[in-house]
């Protein structure tokens, strides 16, 4: 059989997701002709899929050697490493894939995301618009601009641009993810909770939009919304904000409570500058099973949970009930033993 044939065949059960299937083809391809470039590269995208990664990178690299002018596999060895959580070696395959065949716009888009994951969200709108002075419809590059753009604060134009790569594909799920994400960081979840439902009756193994889900449905509890906001905006300051803001407030409290501490006259408010600092703190750690607790009872949230998530919130709140009726059972105690006549 042609082994073009074979390939197309292949590129076909890929593109369907059927990737066992893809690479039972592949390997036929590549018994009857060893050195097709073609086939190792779709073969290493598979392997991509399956989070075989080292493997999949080996097969990109032999492709290469046959091919180093084809930007397509240098595309695909900046994916293996951006899925692997190393950005600093994906940019650097991304920007040489760019280098080698600049009018390709998905090098564009999937550099324009890394550098959001980064953030340099600057650098992300500037890629993200250049892929889409190649290709107007490319979705990826519709997303990135959409994300870089709500991160600046432009909130309009991230809308608009969202719009857009919604009419360019309505029925993409991480088109509607990402729109979910760009709601809920403006605080609107209800809205967010739309698209990520969309997103999952889409692609209902979906994990970005899951979890988007749970978050969005979360937010409807006052205390996380704000918590989660305090969140977003801690993560757009950048990897450093992420130790260094609570440290600057954590230092502030003590400032600002030593000094109304010194004097007499308002070391309450002082007491109670900490007594709200403590009640933030010990919020963060625990609002999230609270919040996971209540989804329990949620037609949608009790099914967003996971096993271990469901275990945490119930082992989490039984804690706090416990300690509560403790609490409250000491302090009738000692009222009790106030209120008890005392004989001479």
């Amino acid at each position: 059989m042609d082994t073009q044939v074979m390939f197309e065949r292949a590129q076909l059960l890929h593109g369907q997701g059927r990737i066992t299937e893809a690479i039972r083809e592949l390997k036929q391809v590549l018994e009857m002709d060893p050195k097709n470039a073609d086939a190792l590269g779709l073969y290493g995208r598979c392997l991509l899929d399956k989070s075989q990664y080292d493997e999949g990178i080996g097969l990109i690299d032999a492709a290469i050697s046959l091919d180093p002018y084809n930007g397509y596999y240098f595309y695909l060895k900046g994916f293996a490493f951006y899925r692997k959580n190393q950005n600093d070696k994906a940019i650097q395959w991304l920007m040489e894939s760019i280098s080698i065949e600049p009018y390709r716009s998905a090098p564009y888009g999937l550099l324009a995301i890394v550098y959001i994951e980064e953030k340099k969200f600057q650098e992300a709108l500037k890629k993200a618009n250049e892929g889409l002075a190649i290709d107007a419809g490319d979705i990826t590059c519709l997303n990135a601009r959409g994300m870089a753009l709500n991160k600046l604060k432009q909130t309009d134009a991230a809308i608009e641009t969202m719009k857009e790569a919604l009419a360019q594909d309505p029925d993409n799920e991480f088109t509607h993810s990402t729109y979910g994400w760009n709601m809920l960081e403006k605080g609107r979840h209800r809205e967010a909770r739309e698209h990520f439902r969309e997103a999952l009756r889409l692609d209902p193994n979906y994990a970005n939009a899951r979890s988007g889900l749970k978050e969005s449905l979360k937010s409807q509890i006052p205390p996380y919304r704000w918590l989660l906001q305090y969140s977003f905006w801690v993560t757009n300051k950048g990897k450093k904000a992420g130790w260094a803001v609570p440290l600057i407030i954590y230092a502030l409290v003590r400032v600002i409570s030593t000094s109304f501490g010194s004097n007499e006259s308002t070391s309450m408010i002082g007491a109670l500058i900490v007594l709200a600092y403590l009640v933030f703190v010990v919020a963060t750690w625990i609002i999230n099973p609270v919040a996971n607790f209540f989804l329990l009872f949620h037609k949608d949230g009790k099914y967003a949970l996971d096993a271990t998530e469901k275990w945490t919130a119930i082992t989490v709140m039984s804690s706090l009930f416990i300690g509560l009726a403790v609490l409250l059972s000491a302090w009738f105690s000692g009222v009790r033993a106030e209120l008890a006549p005392v004989y001479i």
